[in-house]
């Protein structure tokens, strides 16, 4: 009976171990993207933890400061229909990109781990990044939180690819996230993007993973999605099976969701008027130009006529050149032959003059 109870117990571990190893935890589904940009998993894997771990340890770590420090990435990442070719990397646990990365309270973010207590910033975190050309991947080491002590400190990776995918690895997690939710600390696990119109702002994405069972080991993984800006003609793009709908702009020709947040040409052309248009279009709204390219014809038309007139100012200079040279040319040529003329005449008139009286004297002799 004791063996049975033994060998039960072994293989209860060996269960339990590789359930740990290989998959999620708790055979938990993916967590929903209603926005339709990824496919998120949460999962608990010492083996691909270890292995989407980036070695940073004999890097120095970066001095931050204002508690954030800006970064030009060495790829073009695309993230929300829009293109970001540089963020900035905080010291409280997240990146932020847009105009607000130094605001208090960011609200565009990508965070593993954002904690902002009542004393802002964390000037004690290790802050350590590197990035391939494909990939960038940061490193916040020992974040303490403002109301526990130093053996209690967080230890995560994230890596943002060139592909759009995304991951979040954690180190360290010392205690339950969700024990450091209260009135003193904002604590966001997730992204988040506003899009600003003249006088209010949308909440354009937002995921919020907090409360998802975040410990040691843990990777968070954002695959991403085909999005509307990569279907390059009207019929793919309205005929696109995406979470998010697809709307095809004639004056921009460009694929995007009704309201697009990296462009403001998109709602100057009124791009969202043809939220249900299909590619028949009017043969003015097919024929419409942006604003931008009627403003680049008018200069290149202004331009071609100064050319014009230049060249045209040019050639009657020329012209009249040539004019001027050419009548010189026949004054002189008509000077001389005249020279010439009044020359042989006086030539003729003397021989006339002193040959007649010797033909004279002849006749008479």
């Amino acid at each position: 009976m004791r063996v049975n109870i033994s060998l039960i117990y072994f293989l209860i571990l060996v269960a339990a171990s590789h359930g740990r190893g290989t998959g999620t935890i708790n055979n938990r589904p993916l967590v929903k993207d209603r926005h339709g940009f990824f496919n998120i998993s949460v999962q608990a894997n010492d083996r691909l933890a270890q292995t989407l771990w980036v070695d940073m340890d004999g890097m120095e770590s970066k001095s931050l400061d204002h508690n954030y420090v800006r970064v030009n990435l060495a790829f073009t990442f695309p993230l929300f229909d829009r293109t970001i070719r540089s963020l900035a990397v905080n010291s409280n646990g997240y990146l932020s990109f847009g105009n607000d990365f130094d605001a208090q309270f960011p609200a565009r973010y990508i965070a593993p781990l954002m904690i902002i207590g009542k004393k802002y910033g964390n000037r004690e975190t290790s802050i350590k990044f590197r990035q391939n050309g494909k990939s960038f991947t940061v490193q916040w080491g020992n974040l303490k939180t403002h109301r526990y002590g130093k053996h209690d400190r967080f230890t995560f990776q994230a890596t943002l690819h060139e592909n759009g995918n995304i991951e979040f690895v954690y180190k360290r997690i010392p205690f339950e996230i969700t024990d450091l939710i209260d009135h003193e600390h904002l604590v966001k696990i997730g992204m988040e993007d506003l899009f600003y119109l003249p006088d209010m702002e949308l909440m354009y994405y937002y995921v919020d993973l907090i409360g998802e069972p975040i410990q040691n080991s843990t990777i968070v993984s954002f695959k991403a999605l085909p999005t509307c800006r990569s279907l390059k003609n009207c019929s793919s793009c309205v005929s696109a099976n995406l979470s998010s709908k697809c709307v095809w702009c004639p004056a921009l020709k460009r694929c995007s969701v009704s309201f697009d947040p990296s462009s403001k040409d998109w709602f100057k052309n009124k791009c969202q008027d043809f939220e249900n248009a299909t590619c028949t279009v009017t043969k003015n709204q097919a024929h419409s130009i942006s604003e931008a390219e009627r403003i680049a014809l008018t200069k290149i038309f202004i331009l071609a006529f100064i050319g014009f007139a230049l060249a045209l100012f040019a050639f009657v200079s020329c012209v009249m050149a040539w004019i001027g040279n050419e009548h010189s040319f026949h004054t002189e040529n008509d000077k001389e032959s005249e020279s010439k003329e009044r020359g042989k005449s006086l030539i003729d008139v003397e021989l006339n003059e002193n040959t007649l009286p010797i033909f004279n004297n002849a006749f008479i002799y």
